[in-house]
C-alpha cells in the first residue's frame, strides 16, 4: 500500500455559463475535489473543455482527476491494532477487541495516466513550473525517485533556456522565477536527504544542481555537509568557511562554521563565530548562540 498523493501542481477547478471565466472554473473545481463530487467534477471539466478547449490547465485538471480516481479507501477489520492509522475498537461475535480503521490504496495505473498528462503538458508548455513541480511530487510520493530527479534536471535546463521566466496556474507569471525554483529545489533535496536510501541520490542531485547555479548558498552548504557526513570535518570546515567568504551573513552557514570548531575543540574560533552569529539577529539562531556561548565560557 502507498499513501495517498496531495498533489502540489494546483489543488484544481463552475456552473455551466458562458460567461465563467478560468478563475472561476479553477476555483469551482478545486471546491468540487475537496467535496469528492464526482458528477460536478465532470461537469465543470466538460464546460472548461467546451469554452477553453486549448487551455493549458487542463493537462493539470485531467492529472488531478486521475489521481483521484487512483486513490481508494479500503476498510480493515482486524485483531491487530494498526501502527499508524486513527481506529475504532469494536467487539467480535466471541466479546474479542477488534480494530476498524481505513487506508488508502492508489491503482498505479491511474498514478500512470496521471503522469502521462503533465509530461504532455510539460512538452506543450515548457515554462509551466507548476507541471514540473507536479510531475516531480507525484513520482516522489510514489518513491520513484530516480524518476523525480530526473524531472529535476530536464527542469534546470530548461531554467537556462528560459532565463527562469516561469509561469504557474493559471498561466501567471512568476515575479522571481529564480528564487521560486532554487527554494522547491532545496526542498526536494532534504525530502531525498532524509530518505533511508536517499543518501547517494541526494548527493548526485546537489552536484547536478551546482553546475548550473556554482554559486548557489544553499546548495554549497548541502555539499559541505555530505563531507561531514563521511567524517571528513577539515573538508567541511574548508568548504564552510569558503562559502561565508561568499555569503558572509548567511546564519545558517556560520552556525555550521561554529559547530564545526566547536566538535574539533578549538574554543577560541567556536566562540567567535558563536558570537557572530549571535550578531546576526537571527530569531532561530541567536538562542542557540546564546547557549553555545555560555556552554564554551564556562
Amino acid at each position: 500500500m502507498k499513501k495517498a498523493i496531495l498533489l502540489a501542481v494546483a489543488a484544481l477547478f463552475c456552473l455551466t455559463a458562458f460567461s465563467q471565466t478560468r478563475k472561476e472554473l479553477y476555483d469551482n473545481l478545486s471546491q468540487s475535489f475537496q467535496d469528492k463530487d464526482s458528477v460536478q467534477t465532470s461537469k465543470i471539466i466538460a464546460d472548461w473543455e467546451r469554452l477553453y478547449p486549448k487551455d493549458a490547465e487542463l493537462y493539470s485538471v485531467y492529472s488531478n482527476l486521475y489521481l483521484t480516481q487512483a486513490m481508494k479507501e479500503v476498510v480493515i477489520v482486524s485483531k491487530e491494532k494498526p501502527e499508524d492509522e486513527e481506529y475504532y475498537v469494536g467487539k467480535d461475535s466471541l466479546g474479542n477487541d477488534i480494530y476498524i480503521y481505513s487506508i488508502i490504496d492508489i491503482d498505479e495505473g491511474m498514478v500512470d495516466k496521471a503522469v502521462s498528462k503533465l509530461e504532455e503538458g510539460i512538452s506543450e508548455f515548457p515554462d509551466r513550473l507548476d507541471f514540473r513541480f507536479g510531475l516531480a511530487h507525484i513520482l516522489y510520493e510514489m518513491e520513484r525517485h530516480q524518476e523525480m530527479v530526473n524531472i529535476l534536471y530536464k527542469t534546470l535546463e530548461r531554467s537556462k533556456e528560459n532565463g527562469n521566466k516561469w509561469t504557474w496556474t493559471l498561466d501567471e507569471k512568476l515575479d522571481d522565477g529564480k528564487s521560486a525554483l532554487m527554494e522547491t529545489l532545496q526542498g526536494y533535496f532534504q525530502d531525498l536527504y532524509n530518505q533511508p536510501d536517499g543518501m547517494l541520490l541526494a548527493e548526485s542531485y546537489v552536484n547536478k544542481v551546482l553546475q548550473y547555479y556554482p554559486q548557489s548558498i544553499e546548495f554549497l552548504n548541502d555539499k559541505a555537509i555530505f563531507a561531514y557526513d563521511r567524517g571528513d570535518m577539515d573538508e567541511a570546515l574548508n568548504q564552510f568557511l569558503k562559502i561565508h567568504e561568499m555569503a558572509p551573513d548567511d546564519a545558517v552557514v556560520i552556525n555550521n562554521i561554529a559547530y564545526m570548531y566547536q566538535q574539533k575543540k578549538d574554543k577560541a574560533n567556536a566562540l567567535k563565530f558563536y558570537r557572530l552569529l549571535e550578531k546576526t539577529g537571527d530569531e532561530y539562531y541567536v538562542p542557540l548562540a546564546k547557549k553555545a556561548i555560555a556552554e564554551l565560557e564556562k
